[in-house]
């Protein structure tokens, strides 16, 4: 069995969570704070040691994969408010409800693997309290925090993120995955993801909290989706440019 490497946190600007290779987030409140995304069982024990720092009333889910909801339903026991997008519902414990394609070849093996463990691999099983939808922009801040949900679909139908105080907390539309800027492997739309990541460009955030990874500069990280978008972006077999 491999060594868990030991979780590596971040407090203000940006407070996280990160171990094996997945980053969790947490907001404050006026009434509480809200934590993004859940983990994968080897990193609850450590994760729930640095909840306890938090008065966590919400849980954000970026969208419905194994890796970011599998200690949902641990933490809705503990009485916390389970946020999700409506579109990934039937997402939830059916990883194959919404198949994903590779956005570069180099992915194509990897998506292959994706598929099959997604077969076998999916979260205890969790309801959310709120299912929100495109409009429900401004949830976050009648709830008590200085923020916007961001819906960024691509990797998922349902894929949402959360705009605060200059940081785009945006799950996995984008990706620090091997400690570098990099387009996310894989997309159940990648033209969705491409509108998605031109949503990103148009936003122009100081700083992009990833799923996978550290936070990174925008800066560092627009090349990179410039890049990806006049090379790769195509809708109806048309190359988009921007």
């Amino acid at each position: 069995m491999p060594l868990l490497k030991p979780p590596v946190t971040g407090t203000k600007p940006i407070s996280y969570f990160a171990q094996s290779d997945i980053t969790c987030y947490v907001l404050h409140g006026t009434r509480g704070d809200l934590l993004i995304d859940t983990g994968l069982p080897q990193t609850w024990r450590a994760m729930a040691d640095w909840l306890r720092s938090f008065d966590v009333r919400y849980v954000f889910l970026t969208h419905a994969h194994v890796d970011h909801d599998w200690n949902a339903a641990k933490l809705q026991k503990q009485g916390a408010k389970l946020l999700l997008h409506e579109r990934d519902r039937g997402l939830r414990q059916h990883y194959l409800s919404q198949p994903v394609q590779p956005t570069l070849p180099k992915y194509r093996a990897r998506n292959v693997m994706q598929r099959i463990g997604g077969a076998f691999w999916n979260s205890p099983h969790y309801d959310a309290d709120t299912y929100f939808s495109d409009g429900d922009a401004g949830m976050l801040r009648e709830l008590g925090f200085d923020a916007e949900i961001i819906p960024l679909p691509g990797h998922t139908y349902g894929s949402a993120g959360i705009l605060h105080q200059n940081v785009l907390y945006c799950g996995d539309a984008f990706t620090m995955l091997w400690g570098k800027p990099e387009i996310t492997p894989h997309a159940v739309s990648p033209a969705q993801m491409c509108d998605s990541l031109r949503t990103i460009l148009h936003l122009q955030p100081e700083y992009l909290a990833c799923g996978h990874g550290l936070p990174v500069a925008m800066r560092e990280a627009e090349p990179v989706m410039r890049d990806y978008l006049r090379t790769y972006a195509k809708s109806d077999g048309k190359e988009h440019h921007v």
